[in-house]
């Protein structure tokens, strides 16, 4: 079954090896891993909170801004308003608060809790709300806002 390699082939078959394993680690170190920034542009104005860059934070993670609107709204306790490009929220909220709600967000309905991918989408099957994965094909059930 088992052949014995001559010397030669062995170095040859080993330096081969060495080549490939050392090509994969490269390319594994970069999976693609990539981040989202997620800088909210806001502005206090007498007693509300407005974000102006909404509409491209939403897009820098994939999802549409009536869900990301949803989450600040109950996630503050506070009534708000969604524009086209801009969120309006009752009340003053700190740029610290929003900020850490934005990156609940992304570890909650964005980030992929196998795999740590954020190439993902929602999807509704009946009554549930799934996180899938397009990198794993990881299918994570999260809640419903």
């Amino acid at each position: 079954m088992y052949r014995l390699m001559d010397l030669s082939s062995r170095a040859a078959y080993e330096k081969l090896l060495e080549r490939v394993l050392s090509r994969v680690q490269s390319r594994g170190t970069d999976r693609g891993e990539r981040t989202i920034s997620l800088t909210p542009e806001i502005m206090h104005e007498q007693k509300q909170t407005i974000i102006l860059n909404f509409r491209q934070l939403a897009d820098a993670l994939g999802r549409e801004p009536q869900h990301l609107a949803r989450f600040i709204f109950k996630e503050t306790g506070r009534p708000g308003t969604l524009d086209s490009e801009r969120a309006t929220l009752s009340g003053r909220v700190s740029d610290e608060e929003l900020g850490k709600l934005l990156q609940l967000y992304f570890k909650e309905f964005v980030k992929c809790p196998v795999c740590g991918g954020i190439d993902t989408k929602i999807v509704s099957e009946k009554r549930f709300r799934f996180l899938v994965c397009e990198i794993c094909g990881a299918k994570t059930p999260i809640r419903k806002i």
